[in-house]
């Protein structure tokens, strides 16, 4: 009985994350069904600005990786008796 329970709430999670439509989702489809030259330019800028701030937080995670991985100690620990 756990089991299934477990198995349910999983699938439940695992399926309404990866469901998830985000903004750049969402404005590649406006932009793509729009007709309007203008109002498609407005959309194609407004794509530009939600990559650039996705890109940015991407780049600022990463460099906080690689800060951290840097404070690692680069030899392999060693017990000695």
């Amino acid at each position: 009985m756990k089991k299934n329970l477990i198995f349910i709430l999983l699938f439940i999670i695992s399926t309404s994350s990866f469901s998830q439509t985000t903004q750049i989702d969402n404005l590649l489809l406006k932009i793509n069904q729009t007709k309007n030259p203008i109002e498609k330019k407005e959309l194609i800028n407004q794509l530009k600005l939600e990559l650039a701030i996705k890109n940015k937080k991407a780049q600022e995670e990463s460099n906080a990786i690689i800060k951290a991985k840097s404070k690692l100690p680069s030899k392999a620990f060693k017990i000695e008796n």
